[in-house]
């Protein structure tokens, strides 16, 4: 009777474990019926953040394509209004300018759908060297224009488009 009392239990365990074993076996994979579904559980996060990087990426360079060229013509005015205005100084702020616009629609074009940052890192550090030119004019300048505003908000996309291709330090790194 006592062996009865402690046989039956333990057989009633031990094909309990037996019998669970493919149910623990079967939660440690990786492939759940959710994921093999696209409901969108089992994504990976890295492609939702790197399709946000790309998309943000894009906008910014569109967007500095737009700034480049209200900065050029707003940079012109300012000069036109200044002690400077018929040198060959101006001459060469307007040349500056106009080379970062080329620069700014070079990038975008390069960068088509954002999917490569390789095929556009060239444009990228052409666009950021000519950037990093222009801020040191405009702050030994000190214009207290619609330019000195519309540099502020370039800088901000040239920030992003410095995380993007992972240009930090030098000339590459705006307001660190």
């Amino acid at each position: 009777m006592a062996i009865r009392r402690t046989i039956i239990p333990t057989v009633i365990l031990a094909a309990f474990i037996v019998l669970s074993l493919p149910a623990m076996a079967a939660a440690q994979t990786s492939n759940q019926w959710w994921q093999q579904r696209d409901y969108g559980y089992g994504r990976d996060r890295r492609d939702d953040y790197n399709r946000y990087q790309r998309e943000r990426l894009r906008n910014s360079a569109r967007r500095i394509s737009d700034l480049s060229r209200q900065f050029e013509r707003d940079l012109d005015r300012t000069l036109d209004r200044s002690r400077i205005d018929g040198t060959i100084r101006e001459d060469r702020i307007n040349d500056q300018a106009r080379n970062f616009r080329f620069a700014a629609d070079e990038l975008r074009n390069r960068l088509g759908d954002g999917r490569n940052l390789y095929s556009s890192t060239g444009a990228a550090r052409n666009l950021l060297q000519i950037g990093a030119r222009i801020d040191r004019l405009m702050s030994r300048m000190r214009f207290n224009s619609r330019a000195a505003y519309d540099w502020a908000q370039i800088r901000q996309e040239l920030r992003i488009i410095s995380d993007a291709y992972g240009f930090r330090g030098g000339d590459f790194a705006y307001g660190r």
